[in-house]
Order: C-alpha cells, then sequence, then structure tokens
C-alpha cells in the first residue's frame, strides 16, 4: 500500500491575514487526529507566527494560537 502526506502550506505573513495560517493548521490537525499523516508547512512571512508575539492581536486570533500549541503537544510536524 502507497503512503501519502498530506502538506498544507501557507505563506502569507500573519500582520496581513491569520487566515492562511489557521486553515493549514486546522486542516492539518483535522488530518493528524484522524490517523492520516499530515504536515504544517510555512514559507516566507508566514515564520513570522513562530516568533514571540508573532500572531497579531492575540486575543482575537486565540484558535490559531490554540492550533498551534496542540500541533506540537500532537506531534504534528511543522516545517518551516
Amino acid at each position: 500500500m502507497q503512503r501519502r502526506k498530506l502538506v498544507f502550506f501557507s505563506g502569507l505573513d500573519p500582520a496581513v491575514s491569520t487566515r492562511p495560517a489557521f486553515m493549514a493548521y486546522h486542516f492539518a490537525s483535522v488530518a493528524h487526529r484522524d490517523g492520516l499523516e499530515a504536515e504544517v508547512r510555512l514559507a516566507g512571512d508566514t515564520v513570522e507566527i513562530l516568533k514571540e508575539d508573532g500572531v497579531p492581536d492575540p486575543g482575537s486570533n486565540k484558535r490559531l494560537l490554540d492550533y498551534m500549541n496542540k500541533a506540537v503537544e500532537n506531534d504534528l510536524f511543522v516545517s518551516v
């Protein structure tokens, strides 16, 4: 049986919009939780979300921060 990895890619600066990163983490987390091999791939300015205070307005982007933290806790692979 051939296995494949689902890769969810985000490249947009989070200062412009956090939605692409949010969606990448969301879909990768859902796939990972269902036992599929998945990865979040951050490129370009999206890597800014990995820095302290890298998510603009953390209060309104709490779901993204939650996905990011759970991804690390659940061994979801995130590449930069």
